[in-house]
């Protein structure tokens, strides 16, 4: 490799660029797009569409919330209004993207049941359709391979089942270990299914767990189990703040868990028996502020910081360089 070659590949390892593959360098988180604090403050879900279009949704308790919608370039290119329900706030929370349907997004509104909705937005008409109400802080998406959505909700430590039409919506599993009693004071938080869907993983924030949820031949839910508990994880492998504040959740296509841990200001990394394997946290400019939600493209792991304590002042999106790609939300 020529001096100027070289010299080229230490300009792009800079800015978080491989220069061989067109992709982020592996381990190293970097700023993606601008700062969103004057367009979608405290960006909390993100959703990815087939084109590449990244949405970040805010969570900023205002008559009418933002989602920010970046291609990939990490221009903003159109910004969707969702004005609030009857609490009289908007604040958004986690994202599904899904071809044909649209986007959906959840609001936390005011915290209170039955004010949360989950909502279908259509990006280019801006429609929203009402699907589900009654959460009192509905927080995160998954989809099973029938098209069904599972809602995370915080407060009432429930998982509802909600067709893709709104057509029902059940408490589809409801248990202890779905609450909390820390802080932040979340309890079931980001929401995966495993590749074969025989587990529904959730996060429990303020206990710094990661659970995990059979789902049974008739599609019940079986007893909720500790997949990853974050105290356990420091005595065993001598670590400190292992899923402090675990949030947003999502596999790649190894098994392996990938894990925004809010209150460590990390993205933490799970093999498939649970064993914490990797922690990324960027640096000076390009740390991450309260990561909350992320989503794979490719082999770029694209996160959302919420700058919950700091005025907003890091609401931004990051982006790093992963190993495997993410795997298909719905199969």
């Amino acid at each position: 490799m020529t001096t100027r070659n070289l010299s080229l590949t230490f300009c792009f390892l800079l800015l978080g660029i491989d220069a061989v593959a067109d992709q982020p360098v592996i381990g190293v988180v970097v700023n993606f797009g601008p700062n969103l604090r004057s367009t979608c403050p405290n960006p909390e879900g993100i959703a990815i569409d087939p084109r590449s279009n990244l949405y970040a949704a805010s969570f900023a308790f205002t008559r009418e919330a933002n989602i920010c919608v970046l291609d990939p370039a990490g221009q903003v290119v159109d910004i969707i209004a969702v004005p609030a329900g009857p609490a009289g706030d908007a604040a958004l929370l986690g994202e599904l993207f899904e071809q044909g349907q649209g986007l959906y997004v959840v609001d936390f509104a005011n915290g209170t049941a039955p004010n949360g909705r989950l909502l279908r937005i259509d990006p280019s008409s801006h429609q929203i359709t009402t699907l589900a109400t009654g959460f009192a802080a509905a927080n995160a998406i998954a989809q099973d391979r029938h098209r069904n959505l599972f809602v995370s909700d915080s407060f009432l430590g429930t998982i509802s089942k909600v067709a893709p039409d709104g057509s029902s919506n059940e408490i589809w599993v409801s248990s202890p270990l779905l609450t909390t009693r820390g802080f932040p004071p979340f309890g079931a938080n980001g929401v995966a299914f495993d590749r074969n869907q025989e587990f529904l993983y959730v996060a429990n924030t303020g206990d710094s767990r990661v659970l995990r949820i059979p789902v049974l031949a008739d599609g019940r839910a079986g007893p909720v189990e500790i997949f990853a508990d974050g105290a356990t994880i420091d005595a065993r492998q001598g670590t400190t703040q292992a899923l402090h504040g675990a949030d947003g959740i999502m596999f790649d296509v190894q098994g392996n868990l990938y894990v925004c841990a809010n209150q460590a200001n990390e993205i933490q990394v799970l093999s498939p028996e649970g064993d914490l394997i990797e922690r990324h946290a960027g640096l000076g400019g390009n740390a991450l502020d309260f990561p909350a939600s992320l989503v794979f493209d490719g082999r770029s792991l694209f996160v959302t910081n919420l700058s919950l304590f700091d005025g907003g002042v890091n609401s931004k999106l990051s982006v790093l360089g992963v190993p495997q790609p993410g795997l298909p939300l719905r199969p």
